[in-house]
């Protein structure tokens, strides 16, 4: 078998705050095949957007710094580059699809103008290449090629995100990492940009990590899920394997939530309590507070990683013996 495109290994992200330090990404490790879809779910601020921006290189523009770990993409430690050598990286290798389209894009300058001048920063072309490369990515879209000339803000959300999945597409990157695409979308038109997202998959040859808290998302689009809480990946697997026997208590509260089975409006139990906050980061489960099943061990040590077959596994004292 090939090595992984992308190697996540302890991976730790931190923000200084003037509370304290948070923990945001904490001690995390996972792989992305190629050619496959990676996703990652979890509630709001488990640190799934975290995770994205540190492998994008982004961290320090937001105020967080990673202060332990490796992220490889072939090999090579990603956290080691200079600014000077990411340039290298993003858009060519990695690209990232924002969740919310109105932000990926400048209000001044039309949709068009902004598609160009990101072909042509990764690509040694002239003006008049790059627009004509422009056009054909408008066409890959189904877009018609007038609306190049549009300005955001006369776009609608679906056609900003597709948009931004075509610059995402114009460097020809072997990795696409695409965080909440859906969220700012209709629930008309979420599965068309779904369907976009493989079909792109399949025509580039793309690795995709997909982020979201949305368990029926990930459940159509993905290979294999990372279940990530409070920092922390409680859970990684084959999604069918996941999605029909978990071992975590979360992954199983997450999945009852979801409710991926009723064919209609049924009552839905949701998970009690809160997520912890991200200061605190001693020995012992983050889910234990919220658990109905922990005893001891789990208020007071680290859970072990549990092997359940097949690359699966789970952190649990409950799946110990």
């Amino acid at each position: 078998m090939k090595d992984p495109l992308l190697e996540v290994k302890n991976l730790k992200t931190e923000i200084e705050t003037d509370e304290g330090t948070l923990h945001v990404v904490n001690d995390i490790s996972f792989h992305v095949n190629h050619r496959e879809c990676f996703g990652v779910i979890g509630e709001s601020g488990c640190g799934k957007s975290l995770t994205a921006m540190s492998i994008m290189g982004y961290v320090n523009y937001i105020g967080a710094k990673i202060v332990d770990g490796e992220i490889l993409y072939e090999g090579k430690d990603l956290t080691k580059l200079t600014k000077k050598e990411w340039k290298q990286y993003r858009g060519k290798e990695l690209a990232m699809i924002m969740q919310n389209p109105q932000t990926a894009f400048n209000p001044l300058f039309t949709v068009g103008s902004q598609v160009v001048e990101t072909i042509r920063l990764h690509n040694k072309v002239t003006k008049k290449e790059a627009v004509k490369e422009a056009k054909k990515i408008f066409e890959y879209l189904r877009i018609p090629v007038e609306r190049m000339n549009a300005y955001p803000f006369q776009l609608s959300g679906g056609m900003l995100q597709r948009i931004a999945g075509g610059v995402a597409i114009a460097g020809n990157p072997r990795l696409i990492i695409a965080d909440e695409p859906t969220t700012a979308l209709d629930a008309t038109i979420q599965l068309q940009y779904l369907q976009f997202l493989k079909q792109i998959q399949r025509d580039i040859g793309a690795s995709i990590i997909l982020i979201s808290h949305d368990i029926k998302v990930i459940a159509m689009m993905c290979d294999r899920i990372a279940v990530m809480y409070a920092g922390r990946i409680v859970e990684e697997g084959n999604v069918k394997d996941l999605i029909e026997n978990p071992k975590h208590p979360y992954t199983k509260a997450l999945l009852s939530t979801a409710n991926l089975s009723a064919k209609k409006m049924d009552y839905i139990e949701p998970i009690k309590g809160q997520p912890p906050a991200l200061y605190d980061v001693s020995d012992k489960c983050m889910f234990a507070p919220r658990c109905e099943v922990c005893d001891k061990r789990c208020i007071k040590e680290t859970p072990p990683k549990v092997e359940n077959g097949k690359g699966n596994y789970a952190y649990c004292w409950r799946l110990e013996g």
